[in-house]
């Protein structure tokens, strides 16, 4: 299953951003960054929020801190699963992730905020969810990350969206490169127009 979503995904982003090669559209080299090799803190330093946050969640922080750098020459990203962290990110299929910096230990974003929310369902064929999270594609060596997911704003179920979005992470700030609404098959759902 996992594979044949992974064909699927691959096929959406290549037919999605195949003017790339075209118009030399963005390319993770594009956005390269030197993977720095430290020093690197050993300790999380949490703001007062974050403190709040449950011991559970803390110590996943904590790992990850000091696991290999994987995105933006210095920061590790960490992407929760399902129903992972209840307080942090809720039950309802979200997918949530955090930026950690880890020349400072300070956990410095969220994934990016994409129709109001910073938390991302599993996308859907045929208006039923899948069983797989969203994705998301990033390198140590490159600025840019690239998400294909859904969400609604929160308190708005209603008003689902669905994009392939590409982003620039600078001073801990994602910046939005380009976006473009996912390819979803809602079948006969007369709400979607068929």
């Amino acid at each position: 299953m996992k594979a044949s979503k992974f064909l699927i995904f691959s096929l959406c982003f290549i037919s999605t951003f195949s003017f790339a090669n075209d118009t030399n559209g963005p390319q993770f080299s594009d956005y390269a960054t030197k993977i720095s090799t430290g020093p690197f803190v050993q300790k999380l330093d949490l703001t007062g929020e974050q403190l709040q946050s449950t011991q559970k969640w803390k110590s996943f922080m904590q790992k990850e801190l000091v696991a290999p750098v994987n995105f933006a020459g210095h920061y590790r990203v960490y992407i929760s699963n399902n129903g992972q962290f209840l307080k942090e990110c809720g039950n309802d299929g979200w997918a949530c992730g955090w930026i950690i910096d880890k020349l400072t230990g300070h956990i410095v974003s969220t994934l990016p905020t994409f129709n109001g929310n910073a938390k991302y369902h599993s996308t859907t064929d045929n208006g039923t969810p899948s069983p797989d999270a969203f994705d998301a594609t990033y390198y140590p060596n490159s600025t840019m990350m690239l998400i294909y997911g859904e969400n609604n704003p929160p308190e708005e179920s209603d008003k689902i969206k669905c994009a392939n979005s590409l982003y620039d992470f600078k001073n801990n700030i994602f910046n939005k490169i380009m976006s473009t609404e996912c390819d979803i098959d809602h079948g006969d759902d007369p709400a979607y127009g068929s």
